[in-house]
């Protein structure tokens, strides 16, 4: 929250490499200059702000379910949108409005990332405060191109500012190319980031964040042993815990950069265009009321049974006496004490109110102080402790042949289900820590990418009744990109 208030006051320009106070001073836009600008340990850290902002951004963490659950066997879409709907049973066109925003989203950080290494890594500043601040932006143009790589494949690798007169028409990347230029940023911004941030900084990215990152785009480029010795590096920190209760990563009270919460994305709520989390709209029932204002449309909902398949939908995954299964799913009957207590809470109707009987649950908080219409104050979460620990399980299992008794394993992924409430296990294989991250992830935009890492998706996603070939795992370069870039190719099959 604090540092979303920072941010507020940022402007800068992604073409132009430009940033000013906008009303904390007012000084005049014609007066502010790239020489003007860059020259003060202040005008970088302003300059790194803004490189944040993009991840707030509506078509970032508002609508990535789109493109990160839809597709998946956690959620279906809640009506017949016709932007996501086509996601959802893999019809989708090179034309679709939200594949196209996710591209561009993503890139606009990529080049807000860029402008901010290019120009403070030529300030006069100290050194090493210089380095940090290269190494935050490094850190955020790797987020964004983990992100790029896993939906579309081979994307351009954009690696310095746009300057006029340069070729500003690039090709595809190769995947690998992109993973290692990933790694490398994570690497670079590891050894230079802090542990933790304090005061009106906390929220910004930290040697611990880029690690959990590392380890994730290792585990999917199945470099285990990295994948595992970056977890390790994590959990030693001893920065970060798992949180007692599940449900306190998502309570307004007790969500926001908790012990358990290695990166997030920050908000304040009602304000301008993306101060506020977006996702209660999307994801509160409709016609309950909950939101107090004009949305809450159960835009994305748990996926229904297939009568062919039973046993197969995100309800089922969970095990009896799961904690997990009531902050993340409203099922009929359940009440929701801190959901409107003003009102005595919220009981979710006993006929549900989705074409499942089922919604989602988390994110979804009730009306209150800076809730308004598509906004909450809520931070929306990126990496969780627990899914550091999942990952050091999963690295470790790999290495063993994909069975594991391992005690170090064992301990890291008994952590998580004792949490739940659940027994502990003596074997994990593939299977269970599909499972487990299935539960524990539910709706947070995980799902989709385990299911690429785990081969399985093609024959997962068809107990659903969704039948995607192998070339539908990866969507479509967006078509607009295409016209005005004729050296980027289409994905096959679009």
């Amino acid at each position: 929250m604090n540092l979303y208030k920072t941010i507020l006051f940022i402007s800068i320009l992604s073409a132009g490499s430009f940033a000013c106070e906008g009303f904390l001073d007012r000084q005049p836009l014609d007066q502010l200059t790239e020489g003007s600008f860059y020259k003060t340990a202040s005008d970088a850290n302003r300059a790194l702000l803004s490189v944040y902002t993009p991840m707030m951004d509506v078509e970032w963490s508002g609508k990535g379910w789109m493109i990160t659950e839809i597709p998946s066997d956690n959620t279906q879409a809640g009506g017949l949108d016709p932007d996501f709907t086509p996601i959802d049973n893999f019809t989708v066109a090179s034309d679709n409005l939200p594949i196209a925003n996710y591209w561009a989203v993503h890139y606009r950080q990529i080049v807000l990332a860029n402008v901010a290494i290019e120009k403070v890594s030529g300030m006069e500043i100290e050194e090493e405060l210089k380095e940090s601040f290269v190494a935050e932006a490094r850190f955020l143009r790797a987020v964004a191109y983990f992100d790029l790589v896993r939906i579309y494949g081979a994307v351009p690798l954009v690696t310095k500012a746009p300057v006029y007169g340069d070729d500003l028409l690039p090709s595809r990347t190769p995947v690998a190319e992109v993973y290692a230029f990933i790694a490398s940023d994570l690497e670079y911004a590891a050894e230079r980031l802090p542990v933790k941030w304090d005061g009106v900084n906390v929220g910004r990215a930290t040697a611990g964040a880029a690690m959990a990152y590392l380890a994730k785009v290792y585990l999917t480029t199945r470099e285990y042993v990295k994948a595992r010795d970056n977890a390790r590096k994590v959990i030693d920190l001893g920065v970060y815990a798992l949180m007692d209760d599940f449900a306190d990563n998502f309570e307004l009270e007790t969500s926001d950069n908790n012990k358990e919460s290695v990166f997030q994305v920050q908000y304040t709520g009602c304000g301008s265009s993306n101060t506020g989390n977006a996702l209660q709209a999307f994801f509160a029932p409709w016609g309950e009321g909950i939101t107090k204002d004009r949305d809450g449309w159960g835009s994305q909902i748990p996926t229904g049974p297939q009568l062919s398949n039973p046993g197969t939908t995100i309800f089922d995954a969970f095990e009896t006496g799961d904690l997990r299964i009531k902050p993340t799913i409203m099922t009929p009957n359940a009440h929701y004490p801190s959901v409107n207590p003003g009102d005595g809470g919220y009981t979710y109707p006993s006929a549900g109110a989705s074409a499942t009987q089922i919604n989602i649950k988390k994110y979804v908080i009730g009306s209150g102080p800076n809730v308004c219409f598509m906004s909450t104050p809520q931070n929306v979460h990126l990496v969780r402790y627990s899914d550091v620990l999942l990952t050091y399980a999963e690295s470790i299992m790999e290495i063993e042949g994909g069975v594991s008794s391992n005690p170090a394993a064992l301990q890291a992924f008994n952590e998580v289900r004792n949490r739940a409430g659940l027994a502990s296990l003596t074997v994990i294989d593939k299977a269970t820590v599909l499972r487990e991250r299935r539960t524990e992830f539910a709706f947070e935009g995980q799902r989709w990418f385990d299911l690429l890492r785990s081969g399985r998706a093609v024959e997962i996603l068809s107990l659903h009744g969704k039948k995607p070939n192998a070339e539908k795992l990866l969507f479509p370069i967006p078509d607009s990109e295409i016209k005005i870039n004729p050296n980027l190719t289409q994905n096959p099959g679009y």
